[in-house]
């Protein structure tokens, strides 16, 4: 077998072996919106975070049923756990939950992976309410 030769094949190897691996990857954290709840003149909302994150802080925009920004503020979700569930509450003064039509997650303020450093990909933001779109 010539150089070339062997140099193609120890290069097709170690492709592959970098492409099962990432095959192998854990899903992004998965951030949803569980309920949202009425406590007096404010909205309670209920998040369901899974995924293996160390810290995790949203930039989040709710508008109202009419399209209209109400509040732009930041959700710390803090860690959530590889193969566990973390709830998290967030109450929105000032609101009435029936009013709150869309949260935008506008972007990330820190996002850290289980072990340290950097998320490679985003959390998936969702909504299990008919009543309530989550964006990102």
């Amino acid at each position: 077998m010539s150089f070339a030769h062997r140099t193609l094949l120890l290069s097709t190897l170690i492709i592959g072996g970098f492409v099962a691996e990432s095959a192998k990857a854990e899903p992004p954290a998965t951030i949803t919106l569980n309920t949202t709840s009425q406590e007096g003149a404010a909205c309670r909302l209920t998040f369901t975070a899974q995924g293996g994150l160390d810290q995790l802080v949203s930039e989040t925009v709710l508008f109202d049923r009419e399209g209209a920004v109400r509040l732009f503020t930041l959700f710390d979700f803090g860690a959530t756990p590889e193969g566990g569930l973390r709830v998290r509450q967030f109450d929105v003064p000032d609101m009435a939950c029936d009013d709150l039509g869309m949260v935008l997650i506008n972007g990330l303020h820190a996002c850290q992976v289980a072990g340290g450093g950097d998320c490679v990909e985003a959390p998936i933001f969702a909504s299990r309410l008919d009543t309530v779109e989550v964006s990102q």
